[in-house]
């Protein structure tokens, strides 16, 4: 009987390597199916958004300062 279990043992844990791999591979094709899912859905909204409410154009801002022009730079 021992050496009927040791014989078997490879082919058991085998099986269920390929059973936990099937498993993992259901398991990420539902992540990326509810990631699509969701990515679509926040999408869709960030398009409605921008469709009927467009953002308001940015403000152009007074530059403050004095600008120095010089021509030192070119003698070098």
């Amino acid at each position: 009987m021992q050496r009927l279990l040791n014989q078997l043992a490879p082919f058991i844990l085998f099986g269920i390597a390929i059973v936990a791999f099937v498993f993992g591979i259901m398991l990420l094709a539902y992540l990326f199916f509810f990631g699509a899912l969701i990515g679509l859905i926040l999408f869709m909204i960030s398009w409605i958004r921008n469709r009927f409410f467009p953002p308001k154009g940015v403000a152009k801002q007074v530059k403050s300062g004095r600008i120095i022009d010089s021509d030192d730079w070119k003698k070098l």
